[in-house]
């Protein structure tokens, strides 16, 4: 099949490098003259998984119509916040695919949509229609892990099952297994608002307070991603899965995480303009603590650790008296 992968970070070319592993035709558009003259010269990305040896088969180009042209598929690995702007001009080449995936995770800056809701709108489909084959790949998915084909496994879910069947055989390797999933909501949800959790977990990993607290955080951190993701009509069995719990877990504990890394900044008392100004890439929890804080309120749902979370983004509170704020909360029963 042929693909378009929409984006050359480190998750884009990844992705498109293992595409092309499975015998696909390939083309990757990127929007650094650097980045096109890196991969289709040197075989390597100068700026994303550098050390990745990429595929002598595939493509690179800064014309995303020439990416998308004739295409099968056309994937998007690009930040959120860019999502609906890059889509709005390539309508009429969209509308010619068998298929669109994103691969990227986060809501909609502003307005919290999902991604998925984002491509359907641009291209007046319906969503949950027999129309839509919109899918989205999200799971416990560190680039350099699948770029060093270490094992692993993530879930690719779509509302039509045809079009998550051929995807999945598409993405599927003998190092990284791909389940599918109809839950497309639930699988986005959970996909971004593990990145809420996994800056919090690099403050508790920033300040040193140990595997008990570590293990505590996470569990509760669940609970919210649950009863927020449900709120939001996504499936409880879903967030205990690869795109829920799974990706949590990986999120959490990873210092190749971006987001893991801006909680390590706050807890050495870095601010979050001051750290976003140290780095190329997209910090997704930073606008989904923003998004799933509001929710909160709106539906009335006690998620403590998000709103402690957004107090230290937004509010100028300090890292350092979050953990003891929420160990001072009021005693309740496990389930509340």
């Amino acid at each position: 099949m042929k693909f378009a992968v929409i984006g050359a970070g480190s998750w884009g070319t990844t992705i498109a490098n293992l595409l092309t592993l499975n015998s696909h035709d390939v083309t990757l558009w990127a929007r650094e003259p650097e980045v096109v003259e890196g991969i289709n010269k040197d075989r390597k990305n100068p700026f994303f998984v550098s050390d990745l040896p990429l595929e002598p088969n595939l493509k690179c180009t800064n014309d995303v119509e020439e990416a998308l042209n004739n295409a099968d598929y056309a994937l998007f690995a690009i930040p959120s916040t860019f999502l609906a702007s890059s889509i709005k001009p390539l309508k009429h080449l969209l509308k010619k695919v068998k298929g669109v995936a994103n691969v990227a995770k986060g809501f909609e800056q502003g307005t919290g949509r999902s991604l998925s809701e984002v491509i359907c709108e641009v291209l007046d489909i319906e969503p949950e229609s027999p129309e839509d084959r919109v899918a989205c790949l999200s799971g416990p998915n560190i680039a350099t892990e699948v770029a060093q084909k270490r094992i692993g496994a993530s879930v690719i879910a779509c509302p039509d099952e045809q079009t998550a069947k051929i995807l999945q055989k598409a993405f599927a390797t003998d190092y990284f297994r791909i389940y599918r999933q109809l839950d497309r909501k639930g699988v986005e949800l959970g996909g971004t608002l593990k990145n809420i959790f996994a800056i919090g977990a690099g403050i508790l990993d920033g300040m040193e307070l140990g595997d008990n607290a570590k293990a505590a955080y996470l569990t509760r951190s669940l609970h919210e991603m649950v009863r927020l993701g449900t709120a939001l009509g996504g499936q409880v069995e879903t967030f205990y899965g690869l795109a829920g719990l799974g990706d949590l877990i990986t999120t959490a504990n990873s210092y190749h995480s971006r987001n893991h890394k801006l909680g390590m900044a706050l807890a050495k008392g870095v601010t979050l303009k001051e750290h976003l100004q140290t780095t190329r890439m997209v910090v997704e929890g930073v606008e989904a603590t923003r998004i799933a804080s509001e929710w909160g309120k709106k539906l009335n749902i006690q998620i403590p650790i998000t709103e402690e979370l957004s107090k230290i983004l937004f509010s100028d509170h300090s890292a350092e008296n979050s953990p003891q704020n929420l160990m001072a909360r009021s005693l309740k029963a496990e389930t509340d």
